[in-house]
């Protein structure tokens, strides 16, 4: 196997390759001179032509740790003194203190686009959509740039994973795009900052399913201490982002009822009965059946949060509870501890409850509940309760198709890939809220889910 070193550009003199530069590899420890001095090798503005994986291997785990980049592809490793600069610049960012946003900041800066394009105040709508434009011009791309180096800081093995590798791409280049472009000063720039950012949240949008199928792939290399870590820092930071984000480009069309992403007059009993409806129809696809549920409680209760978040996590719970109830009511039947001629599931129960501060919601079903010894597991991201040949074969309760459509708001779909309840928790948490779980084995499962109700004087919980 041989590396070819070739010059990528003009080279000063005193950068020139070592004699010794083009050689024969018969081993990672024959490299290891070569994986010494990635800083060097950038400086030469070397690029290397492999023709062997292990070659690859040598040279990208010394770039990758240095901090260049996922370099590796099929045809070689290439690094220069461009991704030198764009990693300089990345270290930079990621370094820089972030600015906190608090919910209020965010109700106002909304609060007074609404009201002015109420008023057709057109000048103050302006000044509101650049101030957002401003913050998050200055913000983002120091959030991307921690994610970037939280990125290159995995194991090697798990970086080059292409999933992984992909998703490091897609943030590098995000961080790249927003830094590049003018500060949003005036009429012009503001327009090309909300038009860049619209193109930028959409091509996020399949991060997370790309991220669960890594970790899926490769996870095994790091202790699921370590990926847990990583991957609750992902996800958070994502969530902050896509909030930042989401919001400033719904400040450009306001809806009635809704403050950019908040929605003000949001009923949790509607969006329950919505998407159990959802959940219901595509389990008799998928299994024939499926069990009624029974709302009750204080109906109606409305607050103000984030409809998509309050949704996914809804669709999870409702999702496991569906699936659980059909399949441990198939095997009583054919069990004989529950006659044959019985031919519906028991109903999942949903009890809405509103307190001064937030509303709690607990989901009952009967769906045999979780054995003990996995209940200490359901959060964790490996953890799935969808059969191998499912996963295989996509015959679970959502299918590609219905997956895509029930997740499209906050990431694509993520079924059998153990992120469901883990990102269920996190987005219940996010903003100080929470997600309990409650078994009685060999009968159901209570699910608590616990949701603050947003004011426009929350300045406790920051985004």
């Amino acid at each position: 196997m041989k590396v070819y070193p070739q010059a990528a550009g003009r080279l000063e003199q005193q950068h020139s390759p070592p004699e010794d530069c083009m050689m024969t590899l018969v081993s990672r420890a024959h490299f290891q001179p070569y994986m010494s001095r990635p800083v060097a090798l950038e400086k030469m503005g070397l690029s290397f032509l492999v023709d062997d994986d292990l070659a690859v291997d040598c040279v990208a785990e010394r770039i990758w740790r240095s901090g260049s980049g996922v370099l590796a592809r099929a045809s070689g490793i290439r690094t220069n003194t461009t991704w030198a600069s764009a990693n300089s610049r990345v270290h930079e960012q990621a370094a820089a203190p972030i600015t906190r946003v608090t919910l209020a900041r965010l109700l106002d800066l909304g609060s007074s686009s609404t009201n002015s394009s109420n008023n057709n105040n057109a000048n103050a709508n302006i000044n509101t959509t650049r101030e957002s434009a401003l913050l998050l011009h200055a913000e983002l791309p120091k959030r991307l740039a921690r994610r970037v180096k939280a990125i290159q800081k995995l194991p090697f093995i798990v970086g080059v994973n292409p999933h992984i590798r992909g998703i490091y791409q897609l943030y590098l280049d995000s961080f790249e795009t927003l830094s590049n472009l003018p500060e949003p000063d005036d009429n012009d720039s503001t327009k090309l900052f909300t038009t860049t950012l619209k193109d930028l949240v959409a091509s996020h949008t399949d991060v997370i399913p790309r991220l669960a199928k890594g970790f899926k792939e490769c996870g095994k290399y790091m202790s699921k201490e370590d990926a847990a870590e990583f991957l609750d820092g992902m996800i958070y930071s994502r969530i902050a982002i896509r909030v930042l984000a989401e919001h400033h480009l719904a400040l450009q069309d306001p809806i009635p009822g809704y403050i950019g992403v908040l929605n003000t007059s949001l009923s949790p009993t509607s969006l329950l009965k919505q998407t159990a409806d959802y959940v219901q129809e595509l389990c008799e696809i998928n299994y024939g059946i499926a069990p009624e549920f029974e709302l009750t409680g204080h109906l109606d209760t409305r607050i103000t949060y984030i409809s998509n978040h309050l949704e996914y996590i809804f669709m999870e719970i409702l999702k496991n509870a569906n699936r659980a109830t059909v399949e441990h009511f198939v095997k009583l039947r054919q069990s004989g501890a529950v006659s044959r001629t019985e031919s519906f599931p028991p109903p999942i129960q949903i009890t809405v409850a509103r307190g001064p501060d937030d509303v709690t919601i607990r989901f009952r079903d009967r769906g045999g509940g979780i054995p003990p010894d996995e209940m200490s597991r359901v959060f964790e991201y490996s953890y799935t309760t969808v059969p191998k040949s499912e996963l295989d074969t996509d015959l679970s309760i959502f299918s590609s198709q219905s997956r895509q459509a029930m997740q499209a708001g906050v990431g694509g779909p993520i079924a059998g890939l153990g992120f469901g309840l883990p990102m269920s928790r996190i987005y219940a948490k996010y903003f100080g809220g929470s997600l309990e779980l409650k078994s009685v084995g060999g009968h159901g499962l209570d699910v608590f889910l616990r949701v603050p109700n947003i004011s426009r004087s929350d300045n406790k919980h920051i985004i």
